[in-house]
């Protein structure tokens, strides 16, 4: 298995609190996230840390000029109001963890996520990049879409 991490900031014009509440919720990233069909919660509760909600998530990645169909478990789980964790099997051996931290800004919060990728070594870099290219354009249009 192979690890890979990357992190991600953004600037948006609501709270911390806000923020968060926001992107917990996976049905609100439609739009946002290029891959995502639909997410749906099958669970929720609360655990020893945190409470939690488990999903059901269908999205369509592209393979080159190919799209495909990947539907898998996801649990968002809060830790505090300001911090949210999220764990995703998207494959056989492929999984992404996400921690995304709201502090407060003058107009708003800064979010700052760190995505570990763990995959098996001959689709790390796949699974990387796919994960990378869909945060990175949700957090690029994140701004926006929370200063509607």
């Amino acid at each position: 298995m192979t690890t890979r991490s990357f992190e991600l900031t953004t600037t948006v014009p609501v709270g911390p609190r806000a923020a968060i509440d926001f992107l917990a919720d996976l049905t609100r990233h439609r739009g946002l996230h290029p891959y995502l069909v639909s997410a749906e919660i099958v669970a929720s509760g609360t655990g020893p840390d945190a409470p939690w909600q488990d999903w059901r998530v269908v999205e369509r990645p592209r393979l080159g000029p190919l799209r495909y169909t990947l539907r898998f478990p996801a649990r968002v789980e809060r830790s505090a109001d300001d911090v949210m964790t999220s764990s995703v099997r998207a494959a056989p051996g492929c999984t992404l963890r996400t921690v995304t931290r709201a502090t407060s800004a003058p107009d708003g919060a800064v979010l700052t996520e760190t995505t570990e990728v763990t995959a098996p070594w001959p689709v790390a870099g796949y699974m990387t990049r796919q994960a990378r290219t869909a945060h990175e354009r949700t957090f690029a249009l994140l701004p926006a879409e929370l200063g509607r």
